[in-house]
């Protein structure tokens, strides 16, 4: 039951969203920022020698020139705040103290900036930081009366803004959250006076309990300040509220990177929490606004020289990703065979590719895991193979199921031998020893020279953050509102008894939108709930009712004429009735054919 009209070929107003970026704009962040931070290295025992020494060996190694150009402090450089000002200090900050008895990080700043380098730098979204609360006995605490010690940025929006952006010249800034987490009337420093109480807008793994609206009404202040204050410049804002209070779903429309988990730490099962927590959410990245699974511990722990094959794997994840790569390794301590993994072009040339697309999860059975991702030469994929366990694994895929002819001989690279090969008989097998992941350049022939599939653009596509809500959508759950694929839950996406690996399983009550750029002339797709209940969807173009009709388990395939389109937009039936998951089923974007 759908009704379906035409759109014509040109729509006086187009209606696109602040979150979805039409193809030839200018973003900042086009690719994953690259750097190095301190902390996973140093804790916060740090200062600016240690800074700077790092900031020199990413010149000196060619790191530099590779893109890893920014060098982001973090916690634990403030002394107190001022009236008008937050005063640095000076002890590890040596170069902040100025003549006239004030300070300021504009010399170190510059110093970076002199270096070819980008500088950035750290705060909190509430009154106090991280440190406060879960460092107490770290040396380097803001001082004075508690008015003082409330360094984080919450009530000074402009005025840091305006020192940090405009007075001292950053170019990158991460926002963190505990001040708006962690001072609750029931913590026992608040209670002893330490500090002030916050009522928490996120109660950790407890969403429902979580003030998300007033938390991104606090980033996006924030960010406004910012880029007034920034006057010609964009400085990139990484938002690090770890996956909480559906922070994925909305930090896109105000900062470049949005952390999608807790705090990452050098073993194997932590970095495979994180990059699971990205991992499921590949339709809510891309050109200036990227998931971020945390810094690189590849250096650390059970990634060092002694675990090379293990560093590689967390590499490769990160690359198939598109993650941000900021090194948190200490680069003076740095074996020649971990600065070939940090360094290796191919891997880092994934990660950056220009399309901006995320890999998508084609399959997860045991301990092995398919990763691919769509790159920006027709035909071409990096494909990640990941044995996650502790035993020998072979791991199978075939070329169809990553939208490639598999009559076609196709070439397979391995991004880390540099060894080529080729596959004639439709399928890609490799054996793999505990905890290897390989990483492949595929090159072949699409499956149809004419049309994409949501797995091979899914940078074009926005979720917005409204529907349905599983009430225990924690990041430990990995409730995702939207897949490729897969179902809000992580269950495959089954049409006919088969994976739908072209299908997008949602949320009930969503919107997804989809970038057309007036580059297709039809889509097709089948919508189905995935329950007894039915529901009305809805199917908008440019703002206007392209199709509408009830839907129900039984396939009813639409094809939507889209010429002149530039944003489609799937409304998935409201939930109601036991309806809390939807089906968008075989999506298939016809490119324009010539007039």
């Amino acid at each position: 039951m759908a009704r379906i009209g035409r759109v014509a070929l040109s729509v006086a107003t187009a209606v696109v969203a602040a979150t979805v970026t039409p193809a030839g704009a200018q973003v900042a962040a086009p690719t994953p920022p690259m750097g190095w931070n301190p902390y996973n290295v140093f804790d916060l025992n740090y200062g600016e020698a240690e800074v700077m020494a790092q900031a020199e060996l990413l010149v000196s190694s060619g790191l530099a020139r590779l893109g890893y150009d920014h060098v982001n402090v973090d916690d634990g450089w403030w002394l107190r705040r001022e009236a008008d000002t937050i005063r640095v200090r000076t002890t590890i900050y040596p170069s902040a103290a100025l003549p006239d008895g004030t300070t300021s990080l504009r010399p170190f700043v510059d110093r970076l900036h002199a270096m070819g380098l980008k500088a950035g730098i750290y705060t909190d979204i509430g009154l106090n930081t991280c440190s406060q609360r879960w460092r107490p006995r770290t040396p380097n605490l803001p001082e004075g009366t508690v008015q003082q010690r409330e360094v984080g940025t919450f009530g000074h929006h402009a005025q840091d803004a305006a020192l940090l952006f405009a007075k001292w010249g950053f170019d990158f800034i991460k926002v963190d959250a505990c001040g708006v987490a962690d001072y609750g009337p029931d913590v026992a420093e608040v209670k002893d006076g330490t500090f002030r109480a916050f009522t928490p807008l996120i109660v950790r793994e407890q969403p429902a309990r979580s003030n998300a609206a007033e938390l991104a009404r606090q980033y996006a202040d924030f960010a406004r300040e910012v880029r007034r204050a920034a006057s010609g410049r964009t400085p990139l804002i990484s938002i690090c509220a770890w996956g909480q209070a559906d922070v994925n779903d909305w930090a896109r429309q105000y900062g470049q990177m949005s952390r999608t988990s807790f705090d990452i730490s050098p073993n194997w099962d932590t970095m495979l929490f994180n990059f699971d927590s990205a991992a499921s959410r590949a339709l809510f990245a891309g050109p200036g606004h990227w998931n971020d699974p945390d810094m690189l511990e590849v250096g650390n722990g059970a990634f060092d020289g002694k675990h090379l094959t293990a560093a590689r794997a967390h590499m490769s994840l990160w690359a198939v990703l598109a993650a941000p790569l900021i090194l948190g390794n200490d680069l003076r301590r740095m074996t020649p065979e971990i600065a070939a993994i940090v360094g290796n072009r191919a891997v880092i040339a994934v990660d950056q590719d220009p399309a901006g697309n995320q890999g998508v999860v084609l399959s997860r059975t045991g301990d092995g895991q398919i990763v691919a991702k769509a790159l920006s030469v027709p035909g071409r994929k990096a494909v990640a193979l990941i044995n996650r366990g502790k035993a020998p694994l072979k791991l199978t895929v075939d070329l169809a199921d990553l939208g490639l002819s598999p009559d076609a001989p196709t070439r397979l690279r391995d991004l880390w031998t540099d060894k080529t090969s080729t596959t004639t008989n439709g399928r890609i097998s490799v054996a793999l020893p505990p905890q290897e992941t390989a990483l492949l350049q595929v090159d072949g022939r699409p499956m149809s020279e004419d049309v994409d599939l949501p797995a091979d653009l899914p940078a074009r596509f926005d979720v917005a953050d409204e529907g349905y809500k599983a009430p225990d959508r924690t990041p430990a759950r990995q409730w995702v509102l939207a897949q490729i694929g897969f179902r809000p839950y992580g269950a495959p996406l089954l049409l006919d008894g088969k994976h739908d690996h072209a299908g997008l399983g949602v949320a009930a009550g969503s919107r997804v939108r989809i970038d057309l750029g007036a580059q297709y002339d039809r889509v097709s797709l089948d919508p189905r709930t995935l329950g007894a209940t039915t529901g009305r969807y809805l199917i908008r173009a440019d703002g206007r009712t392209l199709a509408e009709g009830i839907a129900s388990q039984k396939g009813h395939p639409l094809l939507l004429h889209v010429r002149g389109v530039r944003q489609l937009e799937l409304v998935a039936p409201a939930a109601a009735n036991g309806l809390n998951e939807f089906g968008w089923h075989h999506v298939s974007l016809h490119r324009r054919s010539n007039p």
